[in-house]
């Protein structure tokens, strides 16, 4: 095994067993959750800004990502509480076990998609391993995929995500012009 077999085991062993410890109901949520906020703080976003800047006076331009910050955040402390709450009490059934054992199932799975995104990112901005590394690696092949196979499956589904992207390109474009001036 190349090293950076070795590194991608690594990682995806700590994705298993923080998966392992959450189990799959808290892992679902947590996706859930993610899910929900992002949508809940772009569609937000405005509404929260304008309550920020009937309190604020310097630093308007940051405001927006402020209120996203704020939403994104509340609402994923809020899913998460809850799911908390149910999970300790799925622990003291039969459930409890098979529920971790799916849970590092699923983490290994999420950990491979954030692996991948990094790799994936990672050449975008033209920061990829040597040719050495990547030739070398048995598992490098299998992880480097996954996010943009996931992501461009996505993206042909919810028009959400390029709308979102123009919406913050906008928003930092004219916070800039304003910041300028």
């Amino acid at each position: 095994m190349a090293a950076l077999d070795w590194v991608i085991l690594l990682i995806l062993v700590v994705g298993a067993y923080s998966g392992y410890k959450q189990g799959l109901f808290i892992s679902i949520l947590s996706i859930v959750a993610f899910v929900m906020a992002l949508i809940l703080a772009f569609h937000l976003m405005d509404w929260g800004a304008q309550l920020l800047a009937a309190r604020v006076e310097n630093m308007t331009f940051a405001l927006p990502f402020v209120a996203f910050l704020m939403i994104f955040l509340g609402v994923i402390l809020i899913i998460r509480g809850l799911a908390f709450v149910v999970k300790k009490t799925l622990d003291f059934t039969i459930l409890g076990s098979m529920d971790s054992i799916a849970g590092g199932i699923l983490g290994v799975v999420k950990t491979a998609f954030i692996l991948s995104l990094f790799f994936w990112i990672a050449e975008a901005f033209e920061f990829g391993f040597s040719e050495s590394w990547t030739a070398e690696s048995q598992s490098y092949s299998y992880v480097q995929p996954i996010a943009p196979a996931i992501i461009m499956a996505v993206d042909g589904y919810t028009p959400i995500i390029q709308n979102t992207v123009a919406q913050i390109q906008e928003m930092v474009k004219s916070s800039t012009d304003g910041f300028i001036d």
